[in-house]
């Protein structure tokens, strides 16, 4: 037997292309078939001076001292493996070779290598290949590139990221005579639609845990990982779903559970993740099952247990309604539906314990290595920690302190003192409680009061938050102990870093704020934060810097429900100021719903206090409320709720006609003039010329003028003053060039456009179409992207660019399916017949109307004014071409037809 190389070492690692579905199709000739490629790969790698160290399934992982050896084994296998009669099922092996550093350690099982850098990217090169290719990193081919085999080429495949691979790989493809050459792209993150987070530290182990579930996936639509908190379900099912990539053309998507209060918070994270927008008239709920209708997609839902009812019933819905959807849940409970597999996680094996702890203990200290005189305690410690990969974690950060030996002992102790505990709670969730308490009593007492503080932010928080909260003023410093002993974890987000706590740490600490009988007074200062905050992003909204802090509001949209919950128990009154600046800003989030909920909970609330005291605290109590019904009144037109729109607006009129401020009048007044253009009310005309008094005469505000400004250009053109509306709208842009890609700013030319469009000046409407066009693809907007870019459809349509119009709704049509939009699909099924009219092809024009006729019933979808009249023109043209019996039937043909067997028609 070879002896095994230590210090540099060049890797060589396989394994079958498909050997889950090979092992389920050939279940009883599988055996043989692995037995017979184990032979050749013995064989080969032992006559090249190669050192087999471990063997998994149908994986294998050599060591070679020299990089020529590794090829010319490589080579030499694939030749063996192609030429070999396989049958009944031919077995196709992926090769990857890298040369890096690692170290040779033995236990009392088994030779095992530490250096996760080397292994891992070895791995990860293997994994980018597919069956019969031979994938080299920049290493081997520096050292193999002048001694190749005969006639063999090395062929650049360029930089690639690799899953868990910080930096790109140089990645070569070694072209042998005589042995296939072209296979498909490679298996890379970069190629895959995905919101999988990159991973920072090493995954170790587990292969036997990640083929169970990969074949489980295969077989069934919903796993559940289940298990006790920290032993690494939701790193296991990212791992897993990494590597599954390449069976989900729709792509892998991670929806994070921990940080949800409440269930109504499910749907939008869901649509979130997709970037789907809450439209008018349109359901949340409906918009994300109709977008994942017809997608062939792994979701993840991760950490379920606290809301495990409402994941029960998402699940079993989704999984009715979208046949090609596969979900892997991770929960500490099953979900308990009809075709669910649970699947019960493991703690890690004896030598996987080991290796984790090896690696984490070298991150924290980097000259820690695993000895003859430490190896005791090292596998004491991994088997009293009962293999939980999370306790693993901490206790090998403590190294930086601390000896295995001592920890081993400090271990002993705690858990002697645990022995009076819950008789019903599992050991392994007694054992990380003592290794919690343990590190937890390791801190300094400055460090413990941070800790605890820390507990009440939700998602995360930036310093300046925790500064605030904290009331610490060398909070800097004992953060910066936490996150040296892996109680807090770092993650940079733009130019500012972001800090976290595990949830089970969180959840520790937590119960000490209590215990201690501070948590009153820190979400106190928790809820003055967040409020103080909440006024900065109400300004915001309305300036040029709304994209900066758009993602900033993402990232605390957890700290304001958590603030608002707290608000809504303890300060009634100030919790209306919170929740009309939280639902303003949920419109950047498409959160529209949860935003008018949460207002109209805390509405209802400070309305049925008593009087306030005083003329002042009065007068207080009611510009708050104000403003918080003009943000309800806002937010709802944009989900079409015209009756709240109204009746929350008249409202804010009248009490800012009480308090005088003359800012949310004007506001309120504008608002309630650009309700007009849905509904009819009386006295809007006035309303948007006293807004407009307001914003020249009496209050100095750019985004209130604007407005204005709009709202009289819309009079105008309605009464037919050309020259009037353009003196407006140059006012208009003038304002603007200050705040060119604001939200407002993209609306206005939407809005106006459509005026202009409607009234037949194209030309105009179209530059106002691609003006706002501009401003929502940098804001990232897909909705408002792919409604101006049909609204630039209709212009060429109407213009009489029919192919323009053509090449545009093809676009469309496929991002309103994309997107789930049955309503706006319905309409562009109505303009391809308008563009088969000019065809003269009436029986195709006959059967999209019918299939969008049957959608819009389907969807509860109504034409707007303008969409009935061209419609109804139509039909009357077609009716008058064919007969009665003959356009009856091809309409109900139409009406038959499904929504992708109308989508196709239209298309083709």
């Amino acid at each position: 037997m070879n002896s095994p190389p230590n210090g540099t070492v060049t890797f060589l690692f396989t394994d079958i292309e498909g050997s889950t579905k090979l092992a389920q199709e050939y279940p009883d000739e599988m055996p043989a078939l692995l037995a017979r490629h184990n032979e050749i790969l013995n064989q080969v790698i032992e006559a090249h001076n190669g050192f087999v160290f471990r063997v998994i399934g149908d994986s294998f992982s050599a060591a070679f001292h020299d990089a020529n050896d590794a090829l010319n084994a490589a080579v030499e296998a694939q030749r063996l493996l192609h030429n070999e009669a396989w049958s009944p099922a031919p077995i196709k092996v992926r090769m990857g070779i890298h040369t890096g550093a690692a170290q040779l350690e033995v236990d009392s099982k088994e030779n095992i290598y530490s250096g996760y850098a080397t292994l891992a990217l070895t791995q990860r090169i293997m994994s980018a290949g597919h069956g019969g290719q031979i994938l080299l990193s920049q290493s081997v081919f520096d050292l193999t590139r002048d001694r190749l085999p005969e006639r063999a080429q090395l062929i650049d495949m360029g930089e690639r990221r690799l899953k868990d691979i910080l930096r790109p790989e140089h990645l070569y493809q070694l072209s042998i005579p005589d042995l296939p050459s072209e296979f498909p792209p490679l298996n890379i993150l970069e190629s895959f639609n995905h919101n999988l987070p990159t991973q920072l530290t090493s995954f170790v182990g587990r292969e036997k845990e990640m083929a169970e579930i990969k074949a489980l996936l295969n077989s069934a639509r919903l796993v559940t990982l289940t298990g006790s908190g920290g032993t690494g379900k939701t790193r296991l099912s990212i791992e897993v779903s990494t590597e599954e990539l390449t069976s989900f053309p729709n792509g892998v998507w991670l929806i994070e559970l921990a940080p949800l209060s409440d269930s109504s918070q499910i749907i939008p994270a869901l649509a979130q993740a997709f970037g789907l927008q809450e439209l008018p008239f349109n359901p949340l709920t409906k918009l994300v099952v109709d977008y994942l209708r017809d997608k062939k997609l792994l979701l993840l839902l991760d950490n379920c247990e606290h809301l495990i009812e409402a994941c029960a019933r998402l699940a079993d819905d989704l999984l009715h309604q979208c046949a090609g959807l596969k979900i892997l849940a991770s929960s500490r409970e099953a979900l308990g539906i009809a075709g669910e597999v649970a699947y019960r996680t493991p703690s890690l094996a004896d030598s996987e314990s080991t290796r984790l702890f090896v690696e984490r203990a070298r991150a924290a200290n980097p000259k820690f290595s695993l000895t003859d005189s430490n190896a005791s305690s090292v596998t004491q410690i991994c088997s009293r920690l009962d293999g939980i990969p999370l306790a693993i974690e901490l206790a090998a950060a403590r190294v930086k302190l601390l000896s295995p030996e001592q920890i081993a002992a400090r271990l002993d102790d705690r858990f002697r003192l645990l022995v009076g505990g819950s008789r019903t709670a599992l050991p392994r969730q007694q054992t990380l409680r003592a290794l919690i308490d343990w590190s937890y009593d390791l801190l300094s007492e400055e460090e413990k009061q941070l800790l605890r503080i820390a507990s009440v932010f939700v998602g995360g928080w930036t310093l300046d938050a925790l500064e605030a909260v904290a009331d610490d003023p060398n909070a800097i410093e004992h953060l910066e102990g936490l996150v040296n002993k892996s109680l807090v974890v770092t993650e940079e987000r733009g130019n500012e870093m972001r800090y976290f706590m595990l949830e089970t740490i969180r959840q520790y600490a937590r119960e000490k704020l209590f215990e201690a009988k501070q948590g009153s007074a820190a979400r106190d200062r928790h809820f003055v934060y967040f409020d103080n905050l909440s006024e900065k992003m109400w300004d915001v909204f309305r300036s040029a810097d709304m994209i900066d802090w758009r993602d900033r509001a993402e990232e605390e949209a957890e700290n304001f429900r958590a603030a608002l919950e707290w608000g809504l128990e303890n300060y009634i009154e100030d919790v209306v100021h919170l929740a009309g600046h939280y639902c303003s800003f949920s419109s950047w989030l498409s959160k529209h719903s949860e935003g008018l909920a949460l207002v109209k909970n805390a509405l209802e609330r400070v309305n049925s206090l008593p009087p306030a005291a005083g003329g002042e605290a009065s007068i207080r109590r009611q510009k708050i409320i104000a403003k918080a019904l003009f943000a309800q009144g806002t937010v709802a037109f944009g989900t079409g709720n015209m009756p709240l729109v109204i009746q929350s607006l008249k409202e804010a009129i009248a009490i800012s006609r009480m308090t005088g401020d003359k800012l949310i009048l004007g506001y309120s007044l504008e608002m309630f003039f650009s309700a007009s253009t849905f509904i009819e009310v009386e006295g809007t005309e006035e309303a948007a010329q006293e807004a407009f008094i307001i914003f020249t005469e009496e209050v100095n505000d750019r985004w209130g003028l604007s407005m204005a400004y709009q709202n009289l250009a819309w009079i105008a053109s309605r009464r037919g003053g050309f020259i009037e509306k353009e003196k407006y709208i140059a006012k208009i842009r003038e304002l603007l060039r200050d705040i060119p890609f604001s939200f407002q700013a993209g609306l206005f030319y939407l809005g106006m456009g459509m005026v202009e469009s409607v009234q037949g000046n194209y030309d105009t409407a179209k530059q106002l179409f691609e003006d706002g066009l501009k401003i929502f693809r940098r804001l990232q907007n897909k909705y408002f992207q792919t409604a101006l870019t049909s609204e630039l459809g209709h212009i060429a349509r109407h213009s009489g660019d029919i192919g323009h119009a053509k090449k545009i709704y093809h676009e469309t049509l496929r991002e309103w399916k994309d997107l789930g939009n049955r309503a706006a699909i319905a309409h562009q099924l109505e303009c391809f017949a308008f563009l088969a009219i000019n065809d003269e092809e009436p029986q195709r024009a006959i059967r999209l109307f019918g299939a969008a006729e049957a959608l819009r019933e389907r969807s509860q979808a109504t034409m707007t004014e303008p969409e009935r009249i061209e419609f109804g023109n139509a039909v009357a043209q077609l009716r008058s071409l064919l007969t009665e019996s003959e356009f009856n039937a091809l309409w109900a043909e139409g009406r038959s037809m499904t929504m992708e067997q109308a989508i196709q028609l239209a298309l083709n």
